[in-house]
Formats: C-alpha cells, sequence, structure tokens
C-alpha cells in the first residue's frame, strides 16, 4: 500500500468492506449466502459491502459467519475511521503545501534544486518542502529574506542582464548558503582571522604547490567555511561569500579550470569577509563575469586579494624592472617567467596578475593549471 512517509498516512483509506469482498472471493461465497449465515437481509449486506459503518453487532455476525473475531473487524473499523481523518488533514496541507511552491517557483528553478538536493519527485510537495526545510534550517518561504534574490537584483551589469537567469542564481544561491550549512568549519571565527587565511593562503600558493584541500584546511582553521557548488546554466558565478549562522562561508563554482583564478577568488572573498561582511546586516557578496566592478566594495576586494598575493610595491617594482610593457607578447611570457623567479613567486600566480591587470586573458605561452 502506497503510504505518505513523513506522516504514516496511508495514500487512501482501507475500508473493511474490502477485506469482506477478498474473503468472500477467496471462499468462492456469494452475498446471499454471507448474508444468511449473519442472519441479514440481503439489502443490508449489500449496503455493508458498499462501505456502511461496522458496529460491534455486525462485527459479532460476522465472526460467526466467517470465523474471524469480531475484534479484527472493530480495528480495521478503528483504523479507517483514523486513516479518513488523516488524510483529509494531509490533503489540506498538501493544498497548502502547493500553494507555498507555486510562491517558490517564482524565485527558484524549484525542479534543479529539488535534483541537487535529490529530493524526490513522486513526494507529496509538503513532503518536499519539509525535507527542504531540514536543508534550510528554516521555512522555504523565507528564502526571500535571506537576501539571495534582493542580493541579485541590483548587482548585475546592466549590459549582461540577457546573459544571467535570475531565477537559476538564486538558486545557486540557496544550494551554497546549503551547502555551507552542512560543511561548518571546525574552529570559531573571529574577526581578523579572514586576513590571517589570506595570508596563508598566499604564501602557500607561491610555493606552486597548493591543492584545493588545502585552502579548505586553512579557510576551516580559522573558522571559515569552505565548499563547491558546481553552477547552473547561465548562472556565471565563480564564487560568493555569506554569513551562515555564527561563520562565514565562502562558496566556489569551479566554472573555470585555474587553480590561479581559484586562489584569486578566495583571497577576494576573503576580501569581503574582513572588509565588509561584519558591517552589514546578511551581506552577501558575489563575484562573476556579470558583476559590477563599479562597486567600491568590490574594487576593496579585488585590492586586498592583489596585495595579499603579490603587494602593489613589488607589483609595481616588477613592472618597472624591464622593459615588460612594451614587449611583444612572445617575450611577455619570459619576462614574467624571469621576474617569479627573481622574487620567488608563483609563475602562474604572476601571469593571472598580469592578465587581470593588462585584460588580457588570451596570453600565448601560458597555459592555466588545473585545479587539484
Amino acid at each position: 500500500m502506497a503510504t505518505n512517509e513523513t506522516h504514516n498516512t496511508p495514500f487512501r483509506a482501507v475500508h473493511p468492506a474490502e477485506i469482506i469482498k477478498d474473503e468472500l472471493k477467496a471462499r468462492s461465497m456469494t452475498q446471499k449466502e454471507l448474508a444468511e449465515r449473519m442472519g441479514m437481509q440481503a439489502p443490508n449486506v449489500t449496503r455493508l459491502l458498499k462501505g456502511e459503518n461496522i458496529t460491534a453487532s455486525i462485527a459479532q455476525k460476522l465472526e460467526d459467519a466467517l470465523g474471524i473475531p469480531a475484534d479484527f473487524w472493530m480495528r480495521l473499523q478503528t483504523q479507517y475511521d483514523r486513516d479518513v481523518k488523516d488524510i483529509a488533514v494531509r490533503d489540506e496541507n498538501e493544498k497548502a503545501a502547493i500553494v507555498a511552491e507555486n510562491m517558490l517557483s517564482s524565485t527558484l528553478n524549484l525542479a534543479e534544486l529539488y535534483k541537487r538536493l535529490k529530493i524526490s519527485a513522486v513526494l507529496y510537495v509538503q513532503e518536499k518542502l519539509q525535507k527542504l526545510e531540514e536543508f534550510l534550517g528554516f521555512k522555504p518561504l523565507e528564502i526571500s529574506n535571506q537576501g539571495f534574490a534582493q542580493k541579485l537584483s541590483y548587482d548585475f551589469k546592466k549590459s549582461d542582464r540577457n546573459e544571467v537567469d535570475e531565477k537559476n542564481q538564486t538558486t545557486w544561491l540557496t544550494l551554497a548558503y546549503i551547502a555551507s550549512r552542512a560543511n561548518s568549519p571546525r574552529k570559531q571565527f573571529k574577526q581578523g582571522n579572514a586576513q590571517l587565511a589570506a595570508h596563508d593562503i598566499a604564501v602557500h600558493a607561491h610555493t606552486g604547490d597548493l591543492k584545493e584541500a588545502e585552502i579548505n584546511d586553512i579557510l576551516s582553521k580559522y573558522g571559515i567555511a569552505y565548499s563547491v557548488v558546481p553552477k547552473l546554466d547561465k548562472t556565471p558565478i565563480d564564487a560568493a561569500s555569506m554569513k551562515v549562522g555564527d561563520f562565514p562561508a565562502i562558496i566556489t563554482t569551479h566554472r573555470f579550470n585555474d587553480m590561479s583564478r581559484l586562489v584569486f577568488n578566495v583571497l577576494h572573498e576573503l576580501g569581503h569577509i574582513e572588509k565588509h561582511m561584519y558591517n552589514e546586516s546578511n551581506e552577501i557578496f558575489v563575484s562573476g563575469d556579470t558583476y559590477s566592478t563599479d562597486s567600491p566594495k568590490e574594487r576593496e576586494a579585488n585590492l586586498f586579494a592583489q596585495n595579499m598575493l603579490i603587494s602593489q610595491k613589488l607589483w609595481d617594482t616588477m613592472m618597472n624592472s624591464g622593459p615588460i610593457n612594451g614587449l611583444r607578447f612572445g617575450n611577455i611570457v619570459d619576462q614574467l617567467r624571469l621576474l617569479s623567479a627573481e622574487n620567488n613567486l608563483d609563475f602562474n600566480i604572476v601571469v593571472w596578475r598580469w592578465k587581470y591587470e593588462s585584460h588580457n586573458y588570451q596570453l600565448r605561452g601560458t597555459r592555466p593549471v588545473p585545479i587539484q
């Protein structure tokens, strides 16, 4: 029998009459014969088989006729009555859940959200929303109060809005929040930890063997959660940062399989945590190709990441130490490699910084180091 697993309510209520019919079929007994054995008029038995309630006297007559104890029939009747009430409550709740889900669908790509969270499509809507609530830690309809949709409503570059699915963006941020809740850091966060984490990551990045697991470990050590949530269609997000309970979280997408870019994105979000997150309430920061760089906070976060990786003073010295700005592209790579070695810097980080500042991401002779 199909059941509603959450409430242990059956899909439908089974009246004792259905069991009586099964017994008659199994015994090859007619309704007329049953009526005779029960000492009842045939029309009364017909009404019984159509769903009339079983009373104590009818239960006793059934025991006499079929040899099945009267208390069995009374238990069936009691269970049927209870199931009818439970089903009515469930159906009323389902109607309310459908209304709530329809409201959510105006903000979220629910099909993708359920798929990512492995919430089965065959469940009742109220069960889906209950599972979603367990993932979120709050009522799904409160998603709009978390700032996910509002954040994305004003931070796009106007020229790129047509390339963005805002519903998918909000869905991604919801998934990012859920992933962060499930991946809390092992230490408590305190002010200044983002700066310390950024320093440690930058130092390890210049050894040339930094792995993503090490980034995760450093962040967790300083009370910052780290998660990877693959992007959705038309969601050009590289990374985001947000407060989740009492700790900050950084979420990346691996939109580009480039370790240097990943390091920069993580440090960019650490800049937001250090400089902005705890000055605002429910602040969410999102970085990617479609977000305005006119924002002072975005410029500050970029500067934080750049200077943590390579100080502005050192970078200026490097860029002014040779004829790099006048070189052809073919020779720039050799010069960047030389400057990296002279200053004990990771070549790929230096290349990334040069690409970022020159806006030339197609520099020949270089190849991104895949995320490991």
